[in-house]
């Protein structure tokens, strides 16, 4: 029968392909490989027919019961690569404490150190002695050996390890070691910024909304920058006053390059400072290391300050000044001294600052007399003068007293409003007032009587003789109570609280301490020295009661960085008078607590707290039960 060539058939679809069953399947396998050698094996030196246990080398040298497999003993193993660097980090964490500890403890304390080196003490009997987070140590031999191996690994014994592990379970599955294998515990109290990413977090909802760009390089999120920026003006800003919050933000909106009241460099530096205050983990360079909040920032304004070589200007110098307190809180507080020095003399120059006998000359200034310039550079002098004398009296150096070249009030009576950001997230609160005039004009005349003090303490004349001394210091100490009286006390302060007027009046009682501090280091007949201390304890109590106020109402996360240096100041006096005052425990407890909790975001307080407890352990100073339980996280 013949075929019609002109009659089309319907095309055909591919059928599904036939079952193959697995015993027709001709695919040569390729032996397979062991990776890992039982531990009997190794030791015998034989071939080993690898997992499951037993192999067939030690069924058939009858050592059954020896034959077990440890993939974290292979040192060519990722895992086993990554224990080297933890071990390794662990070994730099106790060197870094060891040497810390050598620079502030006595000789007795060094003493005791070496001797336990000599002794060829364990590490952890070292780690013990000087008080090092880190506790267990593995066996230095091994970790010298293991790191020369796992460095000596190459590309190629690592691919064709894993080729090997994924053979036979089909198209490059994803390698997965067991978890016990695979997840390498931070030593001591880990700090994992991530877990801090709640709901909090992300229902964020920032005071002032501001652009990253062109700001900042190092990053371009709109929230981000506004999360730090609104941290910034609630905690750090009111009891600083560097700049004009309001023109600030204003032209930081505008994103205009030029302008004379926001530039990369000011901003950079203020997101540096910020960044204490936030716990996202975008901020941190190192997410282990909680002192890196910020760094990149800094970096970045560090950058942008070389390609100014030194240029004076009313923005520089307010960059320079957070840069200062970025590296003061940071344990740096020398190299931020000579960053200060910087900014006044540069404040000299463009005449925000004047010398004492100096009648300033606004007519040599090359700016524009506009008010708000005008404005501006009053608020900015009076900030950099009340910081100047500030970092004099807490190190201890001379400095060139220079005075403002504005009179305080320039900043007028524009107050802005202030809510506790985040918490204003959660909790609803009514705007108040920021009290930014009042609170200016409190920091003014507190530093009219800092630069007093400061007078005190570098006359030569008064060194020798004790009671002159006395006497000259009645009026600044008699004008420090007049000032803490014409502001609310502490206690009406709690019915309507305001985290600048608890700080402001902090910063007042530090400077009393300062003040009776001077009188019993230069009492050297001690005749003076009870009652003084009697006072100086006096300041400190009012202090911690204004601390505890400022955490009923805010909690302990969110603390205004300018209570360090008087937190520090309390803590480092009253350790040793734990018994000589009543309640004295219960302002040291509560002072305590507020150290603890600045020391995970400020090094130098870090620095305070271990020095605290390495001291009472060696000097027999019985902390209270409770601060102990602070430091350690189990208070109840």
């Amino acid at each position: 029968m013949g075929h019609d060539k002109s009659k089309s058939f319907p095309p055909l679809a591919p059928g599904p392909p036939r079952p193959l069953p697995m015993q027709a399947s001709t695919a040569v396998s390729r032996p397979k490989k062991n990776s890992t050698a039982c531990q009997a094996c190794k030791t015998a030196k034989r071939k080993c027919s690898g997992s499951p246990a037993p192999c067939k080398a030690c069924v058939r040298h009858q050592s059954e019961n020896d034959c077990h497999f440890d993939p974290s003993r292979d040192l060519r193993r990722k895992v086993a690569v990554k224990q080297t660097i933890r071990e390794l980090s662990d070994y730099k964490e106790l060197l870094e404490t060891l040497l810390a500890t050598l620079q502030v403890a006595n000789p007795e304390q060094v003493r005791e150190v070496l001797e336990l080196i000599q002794s060829k003490a364990s590490m952890e009997e070292i780690a013990h002695a000087v008080d090092c987070r880190v506790k267990n140590f593995a066996d230095s031999r091994k970790l010298s050996s293991a790191s020369q191996l796992s460095m000596s690994v190459s590309e190629d014994s690592e691919q064709g390890l894993e080729t090997t592990m994924t053979e036979g379970l089909g198209d490059k599955l994803p390698i997965s070691l067991p978890e016990d294998e695979c997840r390498i515990e931070p030593s001591g109290a880990a700090f994992d910024p991530y877990a801090r990413v709640t709901l909090e977090s992300l229902c964020d909802m920032p005071l002032y909304q501001v652009p990253a760009t062109p700001w900042t390089q190092v990053t371009d999120d709109d929230n981000l920058v506004s999360h730090l920026i609104s941290l910034y003006f609630t905690w750090d800003h009111p009891c600083t006053q560097f700049l004009d919050q309001g023109i600030f933000i204003e032209h930081m909106r505008m994103r205009v390059l030029d302008s004379e009241f926001c530039t990369p460099l000011l901003v950079n530096s203020l997101l540096s400072m910020a960044s204490a205050h936030s716990d996202s983990p975008h901020i941190y360079s190192d997410l282990k290391d909680p002192f890196s909040r910020g760094d990149a920032f800094y970096a970045e304004a560090e950058r942008l300050w070389k390609a100014e070589e030194g240029r004076p200007s009313l923005s520089n110098i307010q960059a320079l000044l957070m840069m200062c307190c970025v590296l003061s809180y940071q344990g740096k507080a020398n190299l931020g001294w000579l960053m200060l020095q910087q900014a006044a003399h540069m404040a000299l120059d463009i005449g925000l600052l004047v010398l004492p006998g100096v009648r300033s000359s606004k007519q040599m200034l090359d700016y524009d007399n506009a008010p708000t310039m005008e404005r501006v550079r009053g608020i900015t002098a009076w900030g950099i003068s009340n910081f100047i004398i500030q970092m004099s009296m807490k190190l201890k150096r001379v400095t060139i007293l220079s005075q403002p070249a504005y009179e305080a009030d320039i900043g007028g009576d524009h107050d802005l409003d202030w809510t506790p950001y985040p918490r204003s997230n959660q909790i609803a609160y009514a705007a108040k007032r920021a009290h930014l005039p009042q609170v200016r004009q409190g920091l003014a005349d507190l530093t009219a009587i800092m630069l007093q003090i400061e007078k005190l303490r570098h006359d030569k004349e008064l060194e020798s003789s004790f009671d002159l001394l006395m006497a000259k210091a009645e009026m600044p100490y008699n004008q420090l109570q007049e000032l803490l009286s014409s502001w609310p006390t502490a206690s009406q302060v709690e019915k309507e609280p305001i985290s600048q007027l608890l700080i402001l009046r902090i910063k007042c009682l530090c400077v009393a301490m300062h003040l009776v501090e001077l009188l019993i280091e230069r009492d050297y007949q001690s005749t003076k020295t009870s009652q003084l201390r009697q006072t100086w304890f006096a300041q400190a109590e009012e202090m911690a009661q204004c601390l505890h106020i400022h955490r009923q109402s805010y909690g302990i996360k969110h603390i205004p960085s300018q209570v360090t240096d008087a937190v520090q100041t309390a803590l480092q006096a009253l350790v040793n008078h734990l018994e000589d005052f009543d309640g004295a425990e219960q302002v040291f407890i509560e002072i305590w607590r507020f150290g603890v909790a600045l020391g995970q975001k400020f090094k130098s307080t870090a620095e305070t707290i271990k020095t605290i407890r390495f001291l009472s352990r060696k000097e027999s100073v019985e902390l209270p039960r409770e601060a102990i339980a602070i430091l350690d996280g189990t208070e109840c």
